[in-house]
């Protein structure tokens, strides 16, 4: 029986089975059963391609690289894959979306039965997957199996605590409704008959959705509140018009007295209205203008599933399962609600609402004290998940013989995102980690991670490790792509460089050129003839050596038309990058591991590495562009890995890590020489070789025969002439002497220029077509400078390029032939003391039916721990007949540069000729190293900085300038804490060895390592009146994730109300944020499984970048008196202006502090930063950072000399007694109102006009308890306030005269001078102002609880009239204290005018006026007193719903964190 007869009898039975079913899913609270069903083919209707997630690993086409376009071709292609030919593959299947017949996948799938990934499961960290995404959305290829194991969210954004509120429930007696945390009053449905107790918490929408689709959520919202806003604008204006048309009725001919005043005072009304719709016509545009979407707060209930056995006799009934119903609507109905429990035990999953189409399921952690809402944080994961295992229904065939599936359709998936949503899906530690611990803990086979960012360190910090271990001692194959970042040599980013996983490049076949890109054949030559297109590696791809030799290890298919979550509005895209090769690598080793299971073996990571590396086919063997830098060892070849995994399984040494390094190269990998000076040094290295065991702590009696009995005869070969390497070496343990060492000897003599490349593998003696066991990869550029000199200026690479030094013995001239597929490099020694270079490119032999366009790659250095991404230029450079485009990188001296040209040749691939100007320059300013911490740095005292310019390569022009641009501030936490992480997600795993080892009762290291968490808080304020962009950092641990010392960092923004304002992280910077004045903190979490490593890093600094409002202009001069002298302005001095420096000259250049005032929020020891550009034409490199210190505050002067507080007359005995009295008072406020009273009394006998006892008596009328007996809290109140307001008139003996203290501010206050002159003026001033102070905050006081009163009752609305009548002659908000007394001024006044004065927009101005001058946590009661002004409007739902929203974001319910 042939296997696709096999395949559909079982696609067949599964039809007919209820297993068949994957999962049910909830759309809008109700569940729905989701059957195997049909789904689109590739030949549907053209899908448009969508942005990729940012920094998710595949080629971003926001960087502007390029500009190809990806379309899917709707016609058949009958162009067959030139690679793998085997004449028993049938070559009628085709793969036209996900690349096959390249990795000759289909030559697996017919010689070994089940080879299609079946009984394997795959690991997919990235993003996180749409578990209801067409050909993810049901079974494996055996039809019964589900497709999905479990979808985790790894990086904790989904996370909402559940503990905080907890409400006893009893479905008989509760009218079946709570109120939950948003406020709405929530009705619940049967499922909640048996639930004792409701654990409630909320979210918001927002925070759930991919950044695609939050964005796409706030047009489409935005669009249709905007469409009822202009409606709404559009009648009021209507309004207003008809009462303009009134003004132009004809005036009666007859009039009489009563008549005219009538008139009069119809006029008038209409007037008003009109000043009215006027006011609100301009309010409506302010709301519009200021428009801002938070999304809607969905009420979370969760409980523990009883069931009526567990409610009848204690019994657990649904196994105790925590579930949780979602408000999916924001609505409060949860009748028909259905309740969700953990995917991996019901496979439930649910669609998000509002359009948004986004599936969710739920994951329940810490007992219930943590609901995970599990999303993914953009497309990329999905497509990925396609690319490995998709997995279409048989009757998706739609007659062609186009395959859908992905590279195992039989494989499982466990979707773990480790993309953050919170940092817009940058991975982070915590993600990585914790999906690592993950995939062993379910099983895993693989793991793909297509991620990647820079990395210092290869190899180190605390993720590194994690990945080792998950390979060597939890016995996964982890699979990453290569990096983006090509076509320049060592671009390799993280993880990619690491040692234990497979590293994959991008490769493209002429088929995928044909069907993915629609790619014209190229022509070549004076005749335009066409030319056959080759495979090749895709130019993004990133390529090796690492710093220390390292390759990629092989390549796969860098493109695919793949699954894509539904909330992206289509079913498929294509994407392109290294991001998609490593899937298809990674799927193609599914189905290897099955194929070889079928045979009995099992092969672990080393074999399957060591398999997949042997049988990979060189891209020249398949008449492509040959490039080990890309592509490693080949193009992975599914067929060959099995059937050399088969053959050579059980071999002495077979699944035996060997590790090569060169001790002498700081440990090395590989030999990598890059510079000139580098070639005349010893050109012998000493290499070790080390057996990797993977052993317990106690070694076993199997484990130590392992050792003892390795002894391996290898044969070592070079691969090139040019390297000398001993015949042969005896391989053993040897782990006494820490591994075993040979020799290498490098004869560069006579090589020619450019790169060159070969290996030292070492083969089994005994078995030579077992392939290498271990290899050692050598690099050698030969620079094409050290080939000319002003004796021979040109060296002829071949007819159409040459390199030719300039006739100033500095400069170089080169041409360049781009052809398809072929990065083109030239290598130029940096001379002596050059900073930078400048490259002109010039289009040549232009055609006009082409319009080429060129990817400019330059690398300056390479070496130590600096990553490329710090130093190197990369640019799009679009050819154009007689135009002349003009670059600048920095450079080092002494060191090679690398200046790359490829050809983007996706879409067109037709050469392009190219003439390079390159330029060294330099002003000998600048620290040697690229990348330094020695920014130029003015100190406080010494107010200038010094330093030179000089000019040793040529005439440069100086045009310096200097500017601060920020304030960096560092902080100190204020408060730490340590706890656990979560059992079910940070328990680090023993390896392997140590679980067999262990005996019975399990020892405590086979129980796996618990992982810490540390928060620490950071507190800072914002002054000032004017808003200041803020960003955190932690500058000690940024720009590292996968080297980092801790698991990782991440940390958070909140104001003073707990609003979240900005999530940051470890590699990426967040934006800069708006901040009004206000306190703000910053939670930092830190994690590592060490809790001492937490406790020395708990004083951690956080830096706070605070942007100046205007840049400071730092002063230049050359003389040394004019820097140290910065504040004199009027001795004819001049900044330094624009100079030309003629070779070999010299000058001075002094830096001085910026003239103009520091803000007043600037402290002493904050430090403004900026930076000096010396070319302003040539800002990118010839700028350098310069730090400010800020220095000690000025003493204010004084205009006379101030009494001291010694000569001040002391209390009196009466005064310091009465003081006791009303501080004891004070505090019986709250505790006892009878006792208080009587105290009051007394008092008020002692000293019936004393300020400080009426002042208090207010405190008591405002804040004491409300007694029992009063039925209405703002009458009592009131009635308090105005006994306070009566007692302190001088009519009724109190101290205050109104007609006194008005004339005394108003017209007899004395001035400054008269007060320091007169002791009896001064203490009668600070009398009047004590009354004064007294007076407004009673009448605010009594006016507040005036509109209190009225809004309840509008029969009231004389009282707060005749309040505010008294309280705008003597407050304003100009004389009030805080934002907490202008807020209770602006409710106040909006009262007055909506009741009062029936003037709805007055209110509107009013509040909204209040809204954007003031801040703190009050302003929540002015948009409450919004919603109600708003409700008072037809057709102002929407604004009140908005706010409603707004509110409900600005001061949450839920605090969330980090």
């Amino acid at each position: 029986m042939s296997i696709a007869l096999v395949r559909a009898l079982l696609v067949l039975s599964a039809h007919h089975s209820s297993r068949a079913r994957a999962f049910t899913t909830v759309h809008g609270n109700k569940l729905h059963e989701t059957p195997s069903r049909r789904r689109r083919s590739a030949n549907d209707a053209a899908i448009r391609k969508t942005s990729p997630p940012r920094r998710a690993g595949i080629i971003d086409n926001e960087m502007r690289l390029t500009t190809e376009r990806s379309v899917i071709i709707a016609t058949k292609m009958t162009t067959a894959s030139n690679t793998n030919p085997d004449p028993d593959v049938d070559h009628r299947r085709r793969s036209r979306g996900i690349p096959k017949e390249e990795t000759g996948i289909y030559a697996l799938y017919d010689e070994y039965p089940k080879s299609d990934g079946s009984g394997v499961k795959i690991c997919i960290m990235d993003t996180g997957c749409d578990l209801n995404a067409a050909g993810l959305n049901g079974t494996t290829s055996d039809g019964i199996t589900p497709k999905y194991i479990d979808f985790l969210d790894c990086t904790g954004d989904g996370d909402v605590v559940m503990n905080e509120t907890v409400v006893p429930f009893d479905y008989a007696t509760s009218n079946k409704t709570v109120e939950g945390l948003s406020g709405r009053n929530i009705t619940v449905g049967e499922w909640a008959e048996n639930v004792g107790a409701l654990k409630l918490g909320a979210v918001r929408l927002y925070e759930l959705l991919p950044y695609g689709v939050r964005k796409r959520l706030k047009r489409e919202r935005k669009e249709a509140f905007m469409v009822k806003h202009r409606a709404l604008i559009s009648e009021t204006q209507k309004t207003l018009d008809g009462l303009n048309g009134l003004n132009d009725a004809p005036p009666s001919e007859k009039s009489d007295a009563d008549g005219d005043d009538a008139k009069k005072e119809a006029a008038k009304k209409v007037e008003s209205e009109k000043k009215e719709l006027k006011l609100l016509l301009e309010q409506l545009k302010a709301i519009m203008d200021s428009y801002e979407d938070y999304g809607p707060l969905m009420d979370l209930i969760m409980f523990k599933d009883m069931g009526e056995a567990e409610k009848d006799n204690g019994d657990d009934g649904d196994d105790g399962v925590w579930k949780a119903v979602i408000d999916l609507e924001a609505d409060g109905n949860l009748v028909d609600a259905t309740p969700m429990a953990p995917f991996g035990h019901a496979r439930q999953i649910g669609e998000l609402a509002f359009g948004s189409a986004v599936t969710f399921c739920i994951q329940v952690y810490d007992d219930g004290n943590i609901l995970n809402i599990v999303t993914d944080a953009g497309s990329h994961g999905t497509h990925v998940a396609g690319i490995a295992a998709a997995n279409f229904d048989s009757d998706d065939d739609d007659g062609s013989s186009d395959d859908l599936n992905g590279a195992a359709p039989g494989a499982q998936i466990l979707a773990c995102k480790i993309g953050d949503g919170r940092l817009d899906s940058t991975e982070t530690g915590t993600g990585l980690i914790r999906a690592l611990i993950a995939a062993k803990r379910h099983g895993c086979d693989v793991v793909n991670l297509s991620y990647g960012e820079s990395s210092w360190q290869p190899n180190s910090g605390r993720v590194s490790r994690v990945f080792a271990d998950a390979v060597r001692d939890w016995g996964m194959t982890v699979f990453t792509s290569a990096g983006n970042d090509g076509p320049a040599l060592s671009s390799l980013g993280c993880p990619g460089s690491l040692t234990a996983p497979v590293t994959v490049g991008a490769y493209v076949s002429p088929a995928m050129s044909v069907e993915q890109y629609s790619t014209l054949p190229p022509v070549g030559g004076d005749d335009e003839v066409v030319v056959p297109l080759r495979g090749a590696s895709y130019y993004f791809s990133s390529r090796g050596p690492t710093p220390d030799g390292m390759l990629p290890d092989v390549c796969a298919p860098g493109g695919a038309i793949a699954p894509i979550p539904r909330h992206s509005l289509q079913g498929k895209a294509q994407y392109h990058g290294t991001s998609m090769s490593s899937p298809n690598a990674c799927g193609v080793a599914a189905c290897i591991l099955s194929a070889v299971r079928g045979k009995g073996v099992n092969c672990g990571p080393v074999e399957l590495k060591r398999g997949l590396m042997n049988s990979a086919v060189r891209a020249v063997e398949v008449d492509g562009v040959d490039d080990p830098f890309a592509q490693g060892a080949g193009l992975v070849s599914a067929r060959d890995c099995a059937e050399y995994i088969i053959s050579n399984h059980g071999k002495r040494g077979q699944n035996l890590a060997i590790d090569v390094s060169i001790p002498a190269r700081n440990q090395a990998r590989g030999i990598y020489i890059r510079d000139e000076v580098e070639l005349e040094g010893p050109m012998t290295f000493g290499v070790q070789v080390k057996p990797r065991f993977s052993h317990s702590n106690q070694r076993t009696s199997s484990e130590m025969d392992e050792l003892l009995s390795l002894e391996l005869d290898l044969q070592l070969k070079a691969s090139e002439d040019w390297v000398a390497c001993p015949d042969s070496m005896r391989l053993m343990s040897a782990t006494e002497r820490n591994g075993q060492t040979f020799s290498v000897r490098l004869n560069t003599d006579g090589m020619t220029p450019g790169v060159h490349f070969a290996t030292v593998d070492a083969i089994d003696a005994s078995d030579p077509d077992r392939g290498n066991l271990f290899s050692l990869p050598i690099t050698v550029i030969v620079p094409h400078t050290k080939f000319v000199s002003k004796d021979e200026p040109t060296l002829k690479l071949n007819d159409n390029e040459h390199v030719i030094l300039k006739g100033n013995g500095l400069d170089i001239a080169t041409t360049y032939e781009l052809v398809q597929g072929v990065p083109n490099r030239r290598f130029l020694t940096v001379p002596r003391g050059a900073e930078y270079a400048t490259i002109k490119l010039r289009g040549r032999k232009l055609g006009t039916s082409t319009s080429p366009r060129v990817l400019v790659h330059a690398i300056p250095f390479v070496g130590g721990d600096m990553p490329n991404s710090e130093c190197q230029l990369k640019r799009l450079y679009a050819m154009k007949d007689g135009v002349e485009e003009e670059y600048h990188v920095r450079v080092k001296d002494g060191s090679t540069l690398e200046l790359c040209l490829q050809l983007l040749w996706l879409a067109n691939p037709c050469p392009a000729s190219i003439e390079a100007d390159i330029e060294f320059h330099s002003l000998d300013i600048r620290s040697s190293t690229l990348i330094s911490s020695q920014p130029i740095t003015i100190t406080a005292a010494k107010e200038f900085a010094r330093l030179g310019a000089s000019t040793p390569l040529r005439s440069e022009k100086l045009n310096a300038s200097c500017s601060l641009k920020s304030v960096r501030r560092t902080l100190r936490p204020q408060s730490s804490a340590i706890k656990l992480g979560l059992a079910d997600l940070d328990v680090q795993p023993p390896s392997d060895a140590e679980v067999r080892s262990s005996d019975s009762q399990q020892s405590a290291t086979a129980l796996g390592t618990q992982i810490y968490e540390m928060r620490l808080g950071y507190k800072f304020s914002i002054e000032g009146d004017k808003e200041i962009k803020a960003r955190p950092s932690i500058p000690s641990l940024f720009a590292q994730i996968y080297d980092s010392p801790v698991d990782s960092q991440l940390w958070a923004l909140e104001d003073s109300n707990s609003q979240i304002l900005a999530y940051g992280g470890a590699i990426h910077h967040a934006d800069p944020v708006s901040l009004k004045k206000g306190d703000y903190t910053v939670t930092l979490l830190i994690r590592h499984p060490n809790r001492d490593v937490l406790e020395t890093m708990k004083n951690t600094p956080c830096e706070i970048s605070l942007t100046l409002p205007d840049a400071l202009t730092c002063n230049l001069y050359d003389e040394l008196d004019k820097a140290s002298t910065p504040g004199l302005k009027d001795d004819g001095r001049s900044p330094l202006g624009s100079i030309l420096l003629h070779k070999g000259s010299h000058k001075d250049i002094y830096v001085s502090r910026p003239m103009e005032d520091l803000p007043a929020w600037v402290a002493p020891g904050d430090i403004l930063v900026g930076s000096l550009v010396l070319d302003k034409d040539k800002e990118g490199v010839t700028s350098m950072d310069v730090l400010y210190v800020a220095p000690p505050k000025p003493k204010k002067e004084d205009s006379e000399k101030e009494k001291s507080d010694s000569e001040e007359k002391p209390d009196s005995l009466e005064d310091v007694v009465f003081k006791a009295k009303l501080d004891h008072m004070a505090k019986l406020r709250a505790k006892n109102a009878t006792l208080y009273q009587e105290h009051a009394t007394e008092l008020k006998k002692e000293r019936p006009s004393s300020v400080p006892l009426l002042s208090e008596l207010l405190s008591f009328a405002l804040e004491s308890p409300v007694p029992s007996t009063e039925l209405s809290e703002e009458k009592w109140r009131a009635k308090e306030v105005e006994l306070v307001y009566n007692a302190m008139q001088n009519t009724n003996d109190g101290p205050i005269n109104a007609t006194t203290l008005a004339q005394y501010f108003g017209l007899n206050e004395p001035d400054k001078d008269e007060l320091e002159a007169d002791d009896e003026a001064k203490k009668l001033n600070k009398e009047m102002k004590e009354q004064r102070k007294l007076l407004r905050k009673t009448l605010l006081s009594r006016a507040a609880l005036a509109g209190d009163i009225a809004d309840k009752d509008l029969s009231a609305e004389a009282g707060l009239s005749e309040a505010v009548t008294e309280l705008k002659k003597w407050v304003s908000a100009a004389c009030l204290e805080n934002d907490k007394e202008k807020v209770k001024l602006a409710i106040i006044l909006a009262r007055h005018a909506r009741i009062c004065q029936r003037k709805k927009a007055t209110a509107v101005s009013i509040l909204l006026k209040a809204k954007k001058d003031l801040s703190g946590k009050d302003l929540k009661q002015v948009d409450e007193e919004l919603i109600k002004v708003y409700g008072l409007f037809d057709g102002m739902g929407h604004v009140g719903d908005n706010l409603k929203e707004g509110i409900l974001a600005h001061f949450p319910v839920l605090k969330r964190g980090v």
